[in-house]
């Protein structure tokens, strides 16, 4: 049949004055198999199942992101965190990071130690790197929507178009990212608060204005103009206070790094801000009497470092050591000073940021406060459940006591009294914090409910040795029977599990 095609081809190009001579040709070639070709198409097809939609729809969504600074981890938390975690926090905060290599999506080095003067400074440049890209205030991220009508592709296809889709939009955030970094004194931050200030500055006297004329009351124009003015004012005051703030405190903390003090960064990190409650109704005063302590201690901490360095530096190593403590100590005499300046300047612009603001205050001091407590992760797995705020105070409750260490299980809120239990250990708190009962599961022997004669329930814990009392129980009182019953269903599966 080729060779019949190709005549009838060598025909009509003869036909027009040029022979390609192709029925001479020996050479031929097969006929594509064509059942073959459906065949495997078929089978594809079945092994990666195609989808059809009708209409997917994805609707746009916009995320407000804010990161707080990396603070040191206290000794509990490091137990809780593990030791990998821990390693991977203090490495980011020492900036002992390599760039493509190590473990985890930073490339974090975990366990390494900066020996010569290049790496020393290559770990403050990184720390100061990383401190800046991972701390920022308000960044507004946009996301596109995604409408696909009458389209059919199997799972993969899908996942890579709705990832390309979402990667494009996120490098098309980029700069929203940039500019809300806390390095920057986040001046996206600062454009909106003055967009703000100025929106008010024109909508508030017109309302007042329509308002006058619907009342023919003169004083709501005037009240108008006030609002405006006022908020105009304020806003324009407390983003350019804001942003400087942010300066200042990024400032102070790249120089602590610069100090090569790892005990001072993290004494600072523990009262460099503001407590919560007291950012939120921050004050000038508040805000000068914390900065003023903060000057002081750093002036301490620089005069007493001259000699404790090197005191400190001769018992490690000798005379490198003492070398390397009279060299920190004279560092920090210059720089620690100068932190706590800068701190003083950082808390009271807070502090005229609350005067000026009031209980609205936003931006900077949202980053000294959490917003809620820390997820729950559930026994020696870790699970991850539905966030629950009870089992979220919990677990930061017991994170801060003597079972910090320990993960997290359950707890049974008593009203008066409340039991706190982690994968090995039972704590009960009273009303103030004192510490009641602790108890190590396996030392339990089994638990039982029983009613009291006056009212309310108690529930006996029985141990498997006696006390230094000569007792081998423990009891547990009560006022709910629903409560009491639920104690001793979680401290039965507890025991079961530990046995």
């Amino acid at each position: 049949m080729q060779r019949w095609w190709l005549g009838i081809q060598d025909h009509a190009m003869g036909a027009s004055g040029r022979s390609a001579g192709f029925i001479d040709s020996r050479e031929s070639w097969d006929l594509p198999n064509i059942e073959h070709l459906l065949m495997r198409r078929t089978q594809t097809i079945g092994q990666q199942s195609m989808m059809y939609f009708h209409r997917l729809t994805i609707l746009p969504c916009k995320v407000r992101l804010s990161v707080a600074p990396t603070n040191c981890l206290t000794r509990h938390q490091e137990e809780f965190e593990g030791e990998e975690a821990s390693a991977i926090h203090a490495a980011v905060r020492k900036g002992d990071l390599l760039v493509g290599e190590g473990s985890g999506v930073l490339g974090v080095k975990i366990g390494s130690k900066n020996q010569t003067a290049i790496s020393v400074v290559q770990g403050m440049l990184k720390s100061i790197l990383v401190d800046a890209l991972l701390r920022c205030d308000g960044a507004s991220l946009n996301f596109e929507g995604v409408a696909l009508f009458n389209h059919t592709s199997n799972s993969p296809q899908l996942v890579t178009y709705l990832g390309a889709h979402y990667l494009a939009s996120l490098i098309a955030n980029v700069p929203s990212l940039i500019g809300s970094l806390a390095a920057f004194g986040n001046p996206l931050g600062l454009i909106r608060d003055l967009g703000d200030g100025v929106s008010d500055f024109v909508n508030e006297p017109v309302k007042g204005f329509k308002k006058s004329f619907e009342e023919m009351d003169p004083s709501f124009a005037l009240s108008g103009v006030a609002r405006g003015t006022g908020s105009l004012a304020r806003h324009t005051v407390g983003g350019f206070v804001d942003s400087a703030a942010m300066l200042t405190e990024t400032a102070a903390k790249n120089m602590a790094v610069l100090t090569l003090d790892r005990r001072y960064a993290q004494r600072r990190d523990r009262v460099m801000k503001l407590k919560a409650n007291d950012a939120k109704a921050a004050t000038i005063l508040k805000g000068l009497e914390s900065g003023i302590q903060k000057l002081v201690n750093g002036v301490l901490e620089g005069v007493t470092g001259v000699v404790s360095k090197p005191i400190r530096g001769a018992e490690r190593s000798g005379l490198e050591g003492f070398a390397k403590g009279v060299g920190k100590g004279l560092l920090g005499l210059i720089m620690k000073p100068v932190i706590g300046t800068t701190d003083l300047l950082t808390d009271t612009l807070i502090g005229v940021k609350g005067s000026i603001e009031g209980d609205n205050s936003q931006g900077m001091l949202s980053l000294y406060s959490q917003v809620r407590p820390r997820r729950a992760l559930y026994g020696r797995d870790r699970v991850v459940k539905p966030y629950r705020i009870d089992d979220a105070t919990a677990a930061t409750i017991q994170s801060k006591l003597c079972i910090g260490g320990e993960e997290y299980l359950s707890h049974v809120d008593m009203v008066k009294n409340v039991a706190l239990m982690s994968v090995k250990r039972l704590l009960v708190l009273s009303g103030d914090g004192e510490e009641l009962i602790l108890l190590r599961f396996k030392d339990i022997r089994k638990v039982e409910v029983m009613p009291q004669d006056d009212e309310g329930f108690v529930i006996t814990i029985f141990l498997h040795e006696v006390k230094p009392d000569g007792s081998d129980i423990e009891k547990v009182e009560c006022e709910e029977e629903r409560t009491a019953n639920l104690l001793c269903e979680k401290l039965t599966e507890a025991i079961r599990n530990t046995s």
